[in-house]
C-alpha cells in the first residue's frame, strides 16, 4: 500500500503577508543581481580590445579592458563566438531584470530562455550576412563563428549562390532575430499577471499597486515593531512580578462603616442599565435631578415593603420605587479549603530521628499480585499435538512414545521415551525440523536426567 508523505517547509508555516514580503524581496534581489551581471558584461564588451590577453592570445602588454583579465577573456570569447549577437545577448536579460525589480514577474521562463538562445543565434547570422568593415579585427565575419556557420550552412543546404540571392537568407534571419528578441523580452506575451487594460483601468491598477507598495512595511519598520513588542512584553512581565500594594478603604466623616462597605461592594460590581427606572421616571421626572445620578441605596437590614401592583403608566413620582437590591453579589467566591493540621502533616511525614531501631514497612504497602489467566489449552488439544509430534518424529525415522505433556504459560514440555537403540543426538539434531513441521516458533530438545 502506497503512502503519501506530506512535508511542510518553513515558508508554508509563515503567514501570507510575510511570505509575500519575502517573495518580493527575493525577486528584487535576483533582478538586481541580473542587472549587475548584464552591466558588467556590457562594460567588458564596450572596452574590448583584440590586443588584450585571452584564451588564444598570450601577450605581456597592459590590459585595456576595464574589468581586467576576466573581462578581457569574456569579451573576446563572446566576440569570437557570436560577434554582433551580443546585442541579443544583453537586451532580453536587461528587460527581465527590470521586470523583476519593478513588477516581481518572470513568467514562461523556459519559453523565454529558448527564444533568447534562438535570438542570439539569429542575430549572429544577421551580423555575418553584413559586409565586414575594414576595422573589424577578427578573421571571421561580424557574426562570429556561430553566425558564419549558420549563414553559410543554410546557403549550402538551400543551394543558393551569389551575394544578391544569398542576401535573402540574411533577411530571413533578420526577421527571426526581431521576432525572437521581442518575444524573449516578453513584449509579445499577454499573461494573467499583466492583462490588457484600457487607460482608466491601467491608471487605477497603477495607483493600487503604488498604494500597496507604499503600505508594505520595510525591514526597518519590522525591526522597530519587534523591539517595541519586546519592550512592552518585558515591562508587563516586570509589573506582574512586582508585589501589589494593599488597597486601603477610606471612610468619610459621618458615614457608617456598613454603608461604606456596601458602597465599595456596589462600586466593584458591574451595574447594568435598568429599563424599569427609565420607563417609570420618563415624563414626570424632576427637572433639577442629574440625568445619571445614582439612586439612594436601601438599608442593608430591616423590613422591606411589599411591592404594590399599580396601574400601568399611572404612577406618582414621589412614591419611592423598591427596585432589586444592587448590593447583592452576583458571583459567590468558593470557600477556601481547610488548612492541614499539624497531626496530618506529622503522620504524612514521620520523623526518622526519634527511633532507635529500624522497622520494616507493613505489608499493606505492597500491591496484590495479578491473577494469571487460567490455562486456555484443552486436554484434547494437547493430546492431538502429542500425537502429531509422534507422527513428525516417525517421519524423520525416530520411533518413540510421548509419555507426558506439561503445558506452561510460554513453553509446553513433551517427554519422549524413544525406542530402544535410538540415539539422543539424533533427536536433538531434529529441533529445527520439528519446529518447522509443528508450525512452532522454536523447539528445543534436551535429555531429561
Amino acid at each position: 500500500m502506497r503512502t503519501i508523505r506530506r512535508s511542510s517547509s518553513l515558508m508554508d508555516r509563515l503567514p501570507d503577508p510575510v511570505r509575500e514580503f519575502l517573495s518580493r524581496r527575493a525577486s528584487e534581489m535576483v533582478g538586481l543581481a541580473l542587472l549587475a551581471l548584464m552591466a558588467a558584461v556590457a562594460l567588458s564588451l564596450a572596452t574590448w580590445s583584440v590586443d588584450d590577453p585571452s584564451l588564444n592570445n598570450a601577450t605581456s602588454g597592459a590590459v585595456a579592458n576595464w574589468l581586467g583579465r576576466p573581462g578581457a577573456m569574456v569579451a573576446d570569447l563572446l566576440m569570437q563566438l557570436i560577434g554582433l549577437g551580443v546585442i541579443a545577448l544583453l537586451f532580453p536579460p536587461l528587460i527581465w531584470a527590470l521586470r523583476l525589480v519593478r513588477f516581481h514577474i518572470f513568467d514562461r521562463g523556459a519559453l523565454k530562455l529558448g527564444l533568447w538562445i534562438v535570438a542570439v543565434a539569429a542575430t549572429a547570422a544577421v551580423g555575418s550576412a553584413l559586409p565586414a568593415t575594414p576595422r573589424w579585427p577578427l578573421p571571421t565575419g561580424m557574426g562570429g563563428v556561430i553566425g558564419d556557420g549558420l549563414l553559410f550552412g543554410t546557403r549550402n543546404l538551400a543551394g543558393i549562390a551569389g551575394n544578391a540571392v544569398g542576401g535573402l537568407v540574411g533577411f530571413l534571419y533578420a526577421g527571426i532575430a526581431i521576432l525572437a528578441v521581442t518575444a524573449a523580452a516578453g513584449f509579445g506575451f499577454v499573461s494573467d499577471e499583466d492583462p490588457v487594460l484600457d487607460e482608466d483601468e491601467a491608471d487605477e491598477s497603477w495607483s493600487e499597486s503604488e498604494d500597496r507598495r507604499d503600505d508594505e512595511p520595510g525591514i526597518a519598520v519590522i525591526l522597530v515593531g519587534w523591539l517595541a513588542h519586546g519592550a512592552m512584553a518585558l515591562r508587563g512581565m516586570i509589573l506582574r512580578r512586582l508585589p501589589q500594594p494593599p488597597r486601603a478603604a477610606t471612610q468619610g466623616a459621618g458615614t457608617p462603616a456598613t454603608e461604606t462597605g456596601a458602597m465599595a461592594a456596589a462600586g466593584r460590581i458591574r451595574r447594568e442599565p435598568q429599563f424599569a427606572e427609565e420607563a417609570r421616571g420618563g415624563a414626570g421626572a424632576r427637572p433639577n435631578a442629574p440625568p445619571f445620578a445614582p439612586a439612594p441605596l436601601p438599608p442593608l437590614r430591616g423590613p422591606r415593603a411589599a411591592p404594590v401592583d399599580d396601574a400601568p403608566f399611572d404612577l406618582d413620582d414621589d412614591v419611592p420605587l423598591d427596585l432589586r437590591d444592587l448590593n447583592a453579589p452576583r458571583v459567590t467566591a468558593p470557600a477556601p479549603g481547610p488548612k492541614p493540621g499539624k497531626r496530618i502533616q506529622r503522620e504524612a511525614q514521620p520523623s526518622l530521628l526519634d527511633r532507635d531501631e529500624f522497622e520494616l514497612p507493613p505489608l499493606t504497602y505492597l500491591s496484590e499480585p495479578r491473577k494469571l489467566p487460567a490455562n486456555a489449552i484443552s486436554t484434547d488439544a494437547l493430546e492431538q499435538n502429542a500425537t502429531l509430534l509422534e507422527g513428525v518424529l516417525e517421519d524423520f525415522g525416530v520411533r518413540g512414545e510421548i509419555t507426558q505433556v506439561r503445558p506452561g504459560p510460554v513453553v509446553t514440555l513433551y517427554e519422549l521415551e524413544p525406542a530402544p537403540g535410538t540415539k539422543s543426538s539424533r533427536v536433538i539434531s531434529l529441533a529445527d525440523d520439528i519446529a518447522r513441521s509443528m508450525s512452532a516458533i522454536s523447539a528445543r530438545v534436551a535429555v531429561i536426567p
